[in-house]
């Protein structure tokens, strides 16, 4: 098993790359410019950087976006009903925890068919 700096430099080849391919992948602030967001990515772990970047990347890759993925839970939640209230709710959640209810849900769902 490899440590999280291994995995960076195998994959990204430095932790600079990995910060601007996430810089590039995940959503921000209007108001936080390229710069700041890469200088703010710099002081967080590799292990937390791994984890943002897979989460991004299957988001963009499943969903296309994160509201796409909050949207998708809520019909899961609701079954195909439009409550703004419950999306709303749903859309203030963290990405990771988003990623997760979309799994146990879709799972339940085809274990009820």
């Amino acid at each position: 098993m490899s440590t999280p700096l291994q995995t960076v430099k195998a994959r990204f080849g430095s932790k600079e790359e990995l910060v601007n391919k996430l810089s590039a992948i995940i959503e921000r602030d209007a108001n936080e410019s390229d710069k700041a967001l890469a200088e703010r990515l710099l002081r967080v772990p590799n292990s937390k950087l791994l984890t943002l970047f897979d989460r991004a990347t299957t988001v963009k890759e499943k969903f296309g976006s994160r509201e796409a993925l909050a949207e998708a839970v809520t019909r899961l939640r609701a079954g195909d009903s439009k409550d703004a209230t419950a999306f709303a709710g749903t859309r203030a959640l963290t990405t990771g925890r988003l990623l997760d209810m979309h799994k146990a849900l879709t799972r339940k769902a085809k274990a009820a068919k």
